[in-house]
Protein backbone atom coordinates (compact mmCIF):
# COMPACT_ATOMS: atom_id res chain seq x y z
CA UNK A 1 0.00 0.00 0.00
CA UNK A 2 1.06 3.60 -1.33
CA UNK A 3 2.03 5.79 1.84
CA UNK A 4 -0.24 8.54 2.13
CA UNK A 5 0.98 12.13 2.65
CA UNK A 6 -0.67 15.95 3.75
CA UNK A 7 -0.03 18.41 1.62
CA UNK A 8 -3.13 20.64 2.28
CA UNK A 9 -5.42 21.53 5.11
CA UNK A 10 -8.40 23.50 4.58
CA UNK A 11 -11.09 24.99 7.09
CA UNK A 12 -13.86 22.94 4.79
CA UNK A 13 -14.46 19.96 3.85
CA UNK A 14 -15.48 21.53 0.67
CA UNK A 15 -12.64 23.63 -0.12
CA UNK A 16 -10.66 20.06 0.13
CA UNK A 17 -12.81 18.23 -1.90
CA UNK A 18 -12.30 21.43 -5.12
CA UNK A 19 -8.89 20.49 -4.25
CA UNK A 20 -8.50 17.02 -4.83
CA UNK A 21 -10.97 17.37 -7.70
CA UNK A 22 -8.49 19.62 -9.04
CA UNK A 23 -5.75 17.27 -8.64
CA UNK A 24 -7.87 14.59 -10.06
CA UNK A 25 -8.06 16.75 -13.31
CA UNK A 26 -4.26 16.46 -13.78
CA UNK A 27 -3.89 13.01 -12.97
CA UNK A 28 -3.33 12.56 -9.10
CA UNK A 29 -4.80 10.41 -7.05
CA UNK A 30 -5.87 12.38 -3.64
CA UNK A 31 -8.39 11.91 -0.97
CA UNK A 32 -9.77 14.08 1.76
CA UNK A 33 -9.47 12.82 5.62
CA UNK A 34 -11.17 14.86 7.93
CA UNK A 35 -12.84 14.44 11.54
CA UNK A 36 -16.46 15.11 11.60
CA UNK A 37 -17.46 11.66 12.60
CA UNK A 38 -18.05 10.44 8.67
CA UNK A 39 -20.18 13.96 7.94
CA UNK A 40 -22.45 13.56 10.59
CA UNK A 41 -21.17 16.78 12.58
CA UNK A 42 -19.91 19.14 9.94
CA UNK A 43 -18.86 21.87 12.62
CA UNK A 44 -16.37 19.46 14.09
CA UNK A 45 -14.03 19.75 10.85
CA UNK A 46 -12.39 23.47 12.37
CA UNK A 47 -11.74 21.10 15.58
CA UNK A 48 -9.99 17.85 14.00
CA UNK A 49 -7.49 20.12 12.34
CA UNK A 50 -9.59 20.98 9.34
CA UNK A 51 -10.00 18.83 6.22
CA UNK A 52 -6.41 17.57 5.02
CA UNK A 53 -5.95 16.51 1.55
CA UNK A 54 -3.41 13.25 1.16
CA UNK A 55 -1.50 11.93 -2.01
CA UNK A 56 0.39 9.42 -2.26
CA UNK A 57 4.28 10.19 -1.56
CA UNK A 58 5.53 9.77 -4.86
CA UNK A 59 2.75 12.33 -5.93
CA UNK A 60 3.93 15.60 -3.44
CA UNK A 61 5.79 17.82 -5.17
CA UNK A 62 3.41 18.12 -8.61
CA UNK A 63 0.59 18.27 -5.81
CA UNK A 64 1.93 20.66 -4.53
CA UNK A 65 2.59 22.81 -7.26
CA UNK A 66 -0.96 22.17 -8.74
CA UNK A 67 -2.82 23.65 -5.93
CA UNK A 68 -0.23 26.44 -5.55
CA UNK A 69 -1.13 27.56 -9.30
CA UNK A 70 -4.53 26.64 -8.72
CA UNK A 71 -4.01 29.39 -5.67
CA UNK A 72 -2.29 31.49 -7.81
CA UNK A 73 -5.24 31.62 -10.55
CA UNK A 74 -7.51 32.54 -8.05
CA UNK A 75 -5.81 34.96 -7.02
CA UNK A 76 -5.42 36.37 -10.66
CA UNK A 77 -9.83 36.30 -11.08
CA UNK A 78 -10.03 37.76 -7.76
CA UNK A 79 -7.75 41.12 -8.59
Amino acid sequence: MASLVEIASYSTTFGAKVAVAHLESIGIDATVATDNAGGAIPSMTGLGGGARVLVRAEDVDRAVEALESMDDAEDEDAG
